[in-house]
């Protein structure tokens, strides 16, 4: 499980994304930390939101790129606003 082609995929994509994010709005270390984390639960939530509602807008194989990197930008917005 661990070592599947999706969950790497996913997690390097939501590295990615959090990465970004915090080169974009973070301060100080403890941010990228806060926004790995909550880019991961935001990235799975999306996916199962994609899978659940049926949207396959733009698929690599498993994974719903657009839904999951929605989900996980808006997870990163809320814990932004959340954390100020």
């Amino acid at each position: 499980m661990i070592a599947s082609p999706v969950f790497v995929l996913s997690s390097a994509l939501a590295t990615f994304w959090a990465a970004l994010f915090h080169l974009l709005f973070g301060k100080r270390l403890l941010d990228l930390l806060l926004y790995w984390f909550v880019g991961i639960v935001g990235f799975l939530v999306g996916q199962a939101m994609a899978d659940i509602i049926g949207l396959h807008w733009l698929t690599l194989g498993q994974i719903h790129i657009v839904e999951a990197t929605l989900g996980c930008w808006i997870a990163m917005l809320v814990a932004q606003c959340l954390k100020a």
